[in-house]
């Protein structure tokens, strides 16, 4: 009988090779009934991975760090695909620059997760202070309307995981100003990050082994099979097939399908966070990693 594990995210957007690799039947192939579990916010799913209400699943390094460095009981197994900080800035077109920014409202996931950082990043270095200039707007379930919030105006601004700013594109809503990855903000980074719960892994390394080996597997197959993932996205987000197109040429370049944890970009992620305050000293990216499933 195939072995039921919860796949655990925070927010709608996420694990899409691991969606598309569920419906293919990759999981099934390694004996696994895998589902995915959303519990929005980074803070959230954090709580959730230590608690074991989801054994393993991903989140982004800035959310997973500050958790386990307050003793949270997962650890980071492997990459995801995202490694890079694949967090777009996309800002209603009415809105002329950085400055114009002033006194707006941005969407995000949460406080505490990985939009709600990066974006201090991106937008300290255009000389604004995000606890002072704009307001962050926490959406926690209503996230997966985010392009729909801003065309009701209910914000200005986003920062956000494609294909949502392609679709706001095609909708004429927003312009992209920023992608987290770029030379100025977030270079080297290492965002998304499979985790484990630490009981989970010593009770059952060849179930992680086994996850592990069907998210190698559905991200290289969604790569390999480019149009039918694309078609499979749309469907995801009732978008249209070429917003999506558009979204995965920006980003599927990008993607990390074997796992691979980038090490540097890890400690690029641990001393943001030092910076930012979201951890109270510096940390070594071992503190936080279990490397027994990395590829060799």
């Amino acid at each position: 009988m195939p072995r039921s594990i919860a796949y655990g995210v925070p927010s709608g957007n996420d694990a899409l090779t691991v969606r598309f690799g569920i419906e293919e039947g990759v999981f099934a192939d390694e004996g696994l009934d895998l589902s995915i579990k959303t519990v929005f916010g980074g803070p959230e799913i954090a709580a959730a991975f230590d608690e074991c209400v989801a054994p393993f699943g991903s989140l982004g390094s800035p959310s997973g760090i500050p958790a386990m460095a307050a003793g949270k009981r997962f650890r980071i197994v492997a990459s995801g695909c995202r490694q890079q900080a694949h967090l777009y800035l996309g800002v209603r077109k009415t809105v002329a620059d950085y400055d114009g920014l002033r006194g707006k409202r941005i969407g995000l996931l949460s406080i505490g997760s990985c939009p709600s950082w990066i974006v201090h990043k991106i937008l300290s270095c255009h000389g604004l202070d995000a606890t002072k200039d704009v307001t962050l707007v926490p959406l926690h379930d209503q996230y997966p309307r985010i392009i729909e919030l801003m065309e009701e105006g209910a914000i200005d601004a986003c920062l956000v995981t494609e294909p949502n700013l392609a679709i706001g594109e095609g909708r004429d809503i927003l312009n992209v100003w920023a992608a987290g990855y770029e030379d100025a903000y977030l270079p080297d980074f290492q965002w998304i990050v499979r985790v484990a719960n630490s009981d989970f892994i010593e009770r059952e390394p060849e179930t992680v082994r086994a996850v592990l080996s069907g998210c190698r597997k559905s991200a290289h197959h969604a790569a390999e099979n480019r149009d039918e993932f694309i078609r499979f996205v749309a469907r995801h987000y009732t978008s249209s097939e070429s917003a999506v197109r558009r979204a995965m040429e920006r980003e599927f370049p990008r993607y990390q399908l074997d796992c691979t944890i980038d090490m540097p970009g890890l400690k690029r992620s641990i001393d943001m966070l030092h910076e930012l305050g979201g951890i109270d000293r510096p940390r070594s990216p071992d503190e936080f990693m279990d490397l027994r499933f990395q590829p060799v």
